[in-house]
């Protein structure tokens, strides 16, 4: 008896070391996969730009502007990556293509993450920063004002909800939110806090839902709390989609260690939910 207990109690010493181990190496490759996701100037294929604040650190963002004759809905395009990880650089191919395809103006906004300090808080005041100084400056930018989206993915999507309801709570109501698997965290209690009016007057939602993934399937109670308050939403789910499916199909994630729905399916799936947004902002816009 006491020679299997024994056994057992090497066996799981030596478990917990390969896993310790492996932890370590994992950590080590997404740092190394952070410090990759940044391109140079020279790299991007977007402006590259920094949005001065007269209390606050400037807001790092990638501008994409179609050739349009005539002023064009902007698009506020956030990455993810569980707060404390991700980079806006990585959703520059596909900006430049959202841009043309949608013929509309596209904003990345590299928000700071939610390491040393930093709070959820700052990066959404980040992206009520960038929409602001975006509307103020739309003749520069040849942009629709009446026509503004912002669009988020994974702990992006939960810095859309926010910077939305927050916005409207100053007086600034956005065109739509675009929700791609959201991360919810505190946003009923931020809606709650709305004046009825306001509940009522929210910006319409496009939910993108990867699959039954439960990140993404947390968001539903938004969604309820918005249509019991006659708020315009819309669910598309896509069947055997995988969290991050989206922006992880694009040529940037190709060089990373960590992009679990990499796959020539998953692609095909995250083009046809771009259609999809593209026709959902369609339908939105109105001059």
């Amino acid at each position: 008896m006491l020679k299997v207990i024994a056994i057992v109690l090497a066996v799981t010493v030596i478990l917990i070391v390969l896993l310790t181990v492996k932890a370590v190496h994992d950590a080590k490759l997404r740092q190394k996969d952070q410090e990759m996701m940044v391109k140079s100037d020279d790299e991007l294929i977007g402006e590259h730009l920094y949005i001065q604040r007269e209390s606050a650190d400037d807001v790092d963002v990638n501008i994409y502007i179609p050739d349009s004759d005539e002023p064009t809905p902007l698009v506020i395009n956030l990455h993810g990556g569980a707060f404390i990880a991700g980079d806006a650089d990585t959703l520059d191919t596909q900006s430049e293509r959202i841009s043309s395809d949608w013929n509309c103006a596209v904003v990345t906004v590299n928000y700071k993450l939610a390491n040393n300090g930093i709070t959820k808080q700052y990066a959404v005041d980040e992206v009520k920063d960038t929409v602001k100084y975006m509307t103020a400056n739309a003749d520069e930018y040849n942009i629709d004002t009446d026509n503004i989206f912002i669009l988020g993915y994974s702990a992006g999507g939960y810095h859309a909800m926010a910077s939305c309801l927050q916005l409207h709570k100053e007086g600034i109501t956005v065109k739509g939110q675009i929700l791609c698997y959201p991360f919810i965290s505190d946003i009923l209690e931020q809606y709650t806090e709305l004046s009825d009016e306001q509940k009522k007057t929210i910006s319409s939602a496009l939910f993108i839902l990867a699959g039954d993934e439960p990140i993404g399937k947390g968001s539903l109670e938004y969604k309820s709390a918005l249509d019991e308050n006659g708020v315009s939403t819309e669910l598309i789910t896509y069947d055997g989609a995988l969290h991050g499916f989206i922006e992880e199909n694009n040529p940037e994630y190709e060089k990373l260690h960590f992009h679990d729905s990499k796959s020539p399916e998953q692609e095909k799936m995250a083009r046809q939910a771009e259609n999809d947004i593209g026709k959902w902002i369609g339908k939105k816009y109105k001059r």
